[in-house]
């Protein structure tokens, strides 16, 4: 299962994008000034880090004229700014930056502008992926994360153990489990701690000692937060020391005492999940916080508590112990599943804004995938949930079995031997919690009437009682694959910038010309870039005119580039479309459509496109 998992993850890992997007710079791209600024500002969507960053001004020869090192001007955290060298003299200069954003992942890019009339030197001014970032750190940072979301999945098997199943606390396998849920969650924090300044600063493995970026990465809020999970790690390790052994031999007062413990470590473990994460960014931080929160720990009880289940109380528990078990944690799933709707719907919500995004962008073509996988395990819990109800419904007094089956008190010897000798039943011992028929019963069912399995031998239930838990056991075992799938999905989406932030509505407008004619323009995706451009021409009529002559033209006046020839190529009737056209920098774009319709007739139309960075 954990090497599905870590396969699963390296396979759907995409590259980390910029979660925090450059929305002003002044001076502003391309922007052509009389004398020299005192200093360069940039602003952010969001509160980024300079820790691990830098802001750089240099000259058309690559020389520094920044005069001094990056700073948050009056402290806002969206914003950095550097001064700059008096007595600037004309010419390009370019400001490249490297920062991290408030879920940790590296923002960097760069743009131009010119002072006098000298040539603009070439630069974009879109944000780049990972600024950088050596590929041999991002691919382990990949695995990190993964590896973090799959040990806190399996501490959560820890809840299963202490409330649904007591003798599981001296279960080889499952203090297996827990340990290594422990081992995964604590290294994978470790190895966070060290990969982030390298990963930040675009340096190779070979920095992931180095003192000043540890010291960097501890001093950011992503830093913090890691360092408290590894505090709440530790006092949960000598917790889970105590909370598995031998209840018996623990005074009732110490267990409780652990346990509540166990129960703060637990919340501050999510806590630092959800702080160093897409919550903390972004729209309504406290909401999505909290829900983020409650949607890791529902998760975290639910996975951690299927993997108990279908690899250690189903080989091993007692009948009597499933019984007990399994409709109690059924009950308990079924609370985790809606919370985890429900807390993934707002998440989705909040990650996407739109369901044009949900197609337009990596992150909403990931998540809709997820969505496909959650419906898949909902289904397969449904499953589980029902044949628990059916197989393993609370014991039916001995008496009443008795009196109620047709073989008398052979139900009671049913019952008898259903307890005694159901090691190789499916659960509860059909004989007596499933309503089975006893020894001499002859076919007689039971009164407790549940799926009234038939009894084998003496017992009632050492035969044929196997199946069903072999069944089970498939049946939760998918719910555990595709859970596990469902999780790599996350931790590629947990490095993968939110849609929200990504997508832009494509610019369409319909402008009139001539004769009363139109034009339908459209931008997509109306940002810095590459940008396909559409004009589909109507008549007065609405029908498809095909001109003569099509012609179009882009500039940016603000900055005085432009204007730009563009072809537009014929795509259909009255459909004429250009791809790959790159606006190099955000601002009101102005298109001008130029149509001949005949020798004689040409009509010019205008409109501004405002164009994101």
């Amino acid at each position: 299962m954990l090497a599905g998992w870590a396969l699963a993850g390296l396979v759907l890992a995409a590259p980390a994008h910029a979660h925090a997007q450059l929305v002003a710079s002044d001076p502003a791209e391309s922007a052509r000034l009389p004398a020299a600024p005192a200093r360069v500002t940039l602003s952010f969507s969001e509160g980024v880090g300079l820790q691990l960053g830098y802001l750089h001004v240099v000259d058309a020869r690559g020389a520094r004229v920044d005069a001094g090192p990056a700073v948050h001007p009056d402290g806002d955290g969206t914003r950095i700014a550097v001064p700059l060298r008096a007595g600037l003299g004309s010419g390009s200069y370019l400001v490249s930056y490297a920062v991290v954003s408030a879920d940790s992942h590296p923002v960097g890019g760069g743009y131009g502008f010119v002072v006098g009339n000298g040539p603009l030197a070439a630069a974009t001014g879109a944000v780049s992926d990972g600024a950088g970032t050596d590929p041999g750190v991002g691919a382990l940072f990949a695995v990190t994360r993964w590896a973090s979301f799959a040990g806190l999945s399996l501490l959560g098997g820890l809840v299963f153990v202490v409330v649904f199943w007591p003798g599981g606390r001296t279960d080889r396998r499952a203090r297996t489990v827990i340990r290594l849920g422990w081992t995964a969650a604590a290294a994978s924090t470790v190895a966070s701690v060290l990969l982030q300044g390298p990963y930040a600063a675009g340096a190779g493995l070979g920095a992931v000692l180095s003192p000043d970026l540890l010291s960097a990465t501890l001093s950011t809020p992503y830093g913090r937060m890691l360092a408290l999970r590894l505090v709440a790690l530790v006092a949960l390790g000598a917790v889970c020391v105590r909370a598995l052994r031998d209840p018996a031999r623990m005074p009732e007062r110490v267990r409780a005492r652990d346990e509540n413990v166990a129960l703060v470590a637990g919340l501050v473990l999510v806590a630092t999940f959800a702080g160093a994460g897409h919550a903390s960014s972004g729209i309504q931080p406290t909401a999505a916080i909290v829900s983020d929160m409650a949607h890791l720990a529902a998760m975290s009880v639910w996975l951690g508590g299927l993997v108990v289940v279908v690899g250690c109380l189903l080989p091993a528990g007692t009948p009597a112990e499933v019984s007990a078990a399994l409709p109690r944690f059924s009950r308990l799933a079924f609370a985790a599943v809606t919370v985890l709707v429900l807390t993934g719907s707002y998440q989705a919500w909040r990650s996407v804004g739109s369901i044009p995004a949900l197609w337009a962008t990596g992150y909403g073509r990931l998540l809709a995938v997820k969505i496909v996988g959650v419906a898949a395990l909902l289904g397969l819990g449904n499953l589980s949930r029902r044949a628990v109800q059916r197989r393993y419904a609370p014991a039916v007094p001995v008496q009443a079995l008795a009196t109620g089956s047709h073989g008398g008190g052979a139900a009671a010897a049913g019952v008898a031997g259903g307890a005694a000798g159901g090691a190789g039943d499916g659960g509860a011992g059909a004989g007596w919690a499933a309503g089975g028929t006893g020894a001499g019963g002859a076919g007689g069912a039971g009164a407790g009437g549940v799926d009234g399995g038939t009894g084998g031998g003496a017992g009632g239930v050492g035969g044929g009682g196997g199946l069903p838990r072999s069944r089970l056991r498939v049946s939760v075992g998918l719910e555990v694959a595709v859970a596990a799938v469902v999780l790599a999905l996350t931790a590629v989406l947990v490095s993968t910038a939110p849609a929200r932030a990504t997508y832009v509505r494509p610019y369409r407008t319909t402008v009139q010309l001539a004769g009363g004619d139109t034009a339908e323009i459209s931008v997509s995706p109306a940002r810095t870039g590459p940008n396909t451009v559409q004009a589909s021409l109507r008549d007065r009529q609405g029908r498809p005119l095909d001109a003569r002559e099509v012609g179009l033209s882009v500039a940016l006046p603000a900055a005085r580039l432009g204007p730009l020839p563009v072809t537009l190529i014929r795509a259909g009737p009255g459909s004429y479309r250009a791809a790959g056209v790159t606006l190099p920098g955000p601002g009101s774009w102005r298109l001008t459509l130029r149509v001949r319709t005949s020798e004689f007739d040409a009509s010019v139309a205008q409109t501004d496109v405002p164009v994101r960075g």
